[in-house]
């Protein structure tokens, strides 16, 4: 018969309590490290407009709608703001979009109405009430100094 330690619990306990400890304390050091690495805001990252924002100018009526549809049924796979890049790259932006050259809201409509009937993964159509909207929000990313990005 093997007799027991007296105390063996508590030391074991003691040796856990001590593992939790150390690893406590990694984790906070370790979190005070990626705090400390942190770049603080310079003037010019202050002033630059943010990536995700919207158009600079308030949305209104049928833009507005717009907007909020294609940041529900669009942003899976388009770029839909300024700035940003398209989460599918082989979907264009709609800054892309809205800038290419002759394009009116007139055509952009006709355009949307017959826009995704190919390849085969973007078999759908744009309902036709959705057609107005969506081209009155893409419209709105139009911009006379617009340059298209290197590809």
């Amino acid at each position: 018969m093997t007799a027991k330690r007296p105390g063996l619990m508590f030391e074991m306990a003691k040796r856990g309590q001590k593992r939790v400890m150390r690893s406590q304390t990694v984790l906070i050091l370790g979190a005070v490290t990626l705090v400390a690495c942190q770049t603080a805001p310079t003037p010019a990252m202050e002033a630059a407009p943010a990536m995700d924002a919207a158009p600079a100018m308030p949305l209104l009526g049928p833009a507005k709608a717009g907007f909020d549809m294609s940041e529900a049924l669009c942003s899976g796979c388009h770029a839909i703001r300024v700035n940003e890049i398209s989460p599918n790259p082989n979907s264009p932006t709609f800054e892309m979009i809205a800038n290419t050259q002759g394009l009116t809201e007139v055509t952009l409509r006709d355009w949307l109405r017959d826009s995704h009937n190919f390849p085969e993964r973007m078999n759908f159509e744009v309902a036709a009430d959705d057609v107005d909207v969506l081209a009155a929000y893409i419209i709105t990313l139009r911009r006379d100094d617009y340059t298209p990005p290197n590809q």
